[in-house]
């Protein structure tokens, strides 16, 4: 038996509330906490400003802003973004502050999340009896005792690395799928990206400064390692798609690797096989993508189970339509005991 596990934002979203640390992390609201984010090259706070980010600011960026405007915003930038593979000819006349945002979004998101993963400290032990009580970590654990489940596959849309830093503290080996070849029970794949994707070649941290080149950085999947303890937003390429990202047209390599190992997984799957899916937005960043995973799962796959407090509807419109064991939960609270 073999079980597929789909995250979306939510499952940091719980994580977060469950450790009690929302007021210091806000994975909800990108901009909240962006006036506490450093400044790479002097470690100064206020990354997010109009002397580092002024076309992000004068576009209406503010710490303050409310978490649907810092949304909509994001929206914007990205659906601007999105449409530099369409154009054939220079956008050298055109009005770039939207695609001038962007380049700030991208390296700034990376920064946020750097700053983010600092703030938990796995080797408290209080903090290690706290994650030890999430319901999420009495699953994972479950599925690893499991000996009847040969593989879990995890496809994981979140840029943190709590989920690889659980598995640690529960002592679990794991392969990230398209730079590892282990043959791990638990199987992760980060299609959208990681602050633990460290580009090989990195900048100098004294002469840190956003590239406004228009030329979108990428490279294969074998010019980056995996880094949990020396994350630095340092790197030459920041390995990540920005949320409301359509990264079927943001199309990178490293990310193509990472989509080609998720199909040859999905193929494996067959009727008795199970499927979770938590915290999932079901919107521009990840519809196509789940779409495609979800039209290769075997139709009387035995267990489809959901869990988010507010499920989009289309989200379940799509499952209840395609599949016949559906399941949902709007907690997931003590149904892992």
């Amino acid at each position: 038996m073999n079980v597929l596990i789909i995250l979306g934002n939510g499952f940091s979203i719980d994580f977060i509330d469950h450790i009690e640390k929302s007021e210091i992390i806000d994975v909800k609201n990108l901009f909240h906490l962006g006036e506490k984010v450093p400044w790479p090259s002097d470690d100064s706070l206020g990354y997010l400003s109009f002397k580092h980010c002024p076309n992000l600011w004068n576009l209406g960026a503010r710490p303050y802003m409310d978490a649907d405007s810092s949304l909509v915003l994001i929206e914007d930038i990205i659906t601007c973004a999105n449409m530099l593979d369409c154009r054939n000819h220079s956008t050298e006349n055109s009005n770039k502050i939207y695609l001038l945002a962007y380049k700030e979004l991208v390296q700034y998101l990376k920064t946020l999340f750097i700053y983010y993963n600092r703030k938990i400290d796995f080797g408290d032990i209080d903090l290690q009896n706290k994650i030890k009580q999430w319901s999420w970590y009495k699953k994972l654990e479950l599925l690893n005792q499991d000996y009847t489940i040969e593989k879990v596959h995890i496809i994981t849309f979140n840029y943190d690395i709590w989920l690889e830093r659980i598995l640690k503290l529960m002592g679990v080996d794991y392969n990230i799928a398209g730079f590892e070849n282990k043959d791990s029970k638990f199987q992760i794949y980060k299609p959208h990206g990681s602050i633990s994707f460290q580009a090989k070649v990195a900048r100098d941290k004294a002469a840190y400064a956003i590239n406004y080149n228009f030329d979108v950085p990428d490279d294969r999947i074998e010019q980056f390692d995996i880094e949990y303890d020396h994350i630095s937003p340092l790197g030459s390429i920041n390995a990540l798609i920005p949320p409301a990202g359509d990264s079927g047209r943001l199309s990178f390599k490293w990310a193509d690797t990472i989509r080609n190992k998720i199909g040859e997984a999905i193929k494996t799957f067959k009727s008795e096989d199970e499927l979770i899916l938590c915290g999932l937005s079901y919107w521009h960043v990840d519809r196509s993508e789940l779409d495609k995973i979800l039209g290769e799962i075997p139709i009387d796959i035995s267990n489809v189970s959901v869990f988010n407090p507010q499920p989009p509807r289309a989200l379940n419109a799509v499952l209840t339509t395609f599949f016949q064991n559906v399941v949902n939960y709007t907690n997931c609270k003590h149904l892992f005991e």
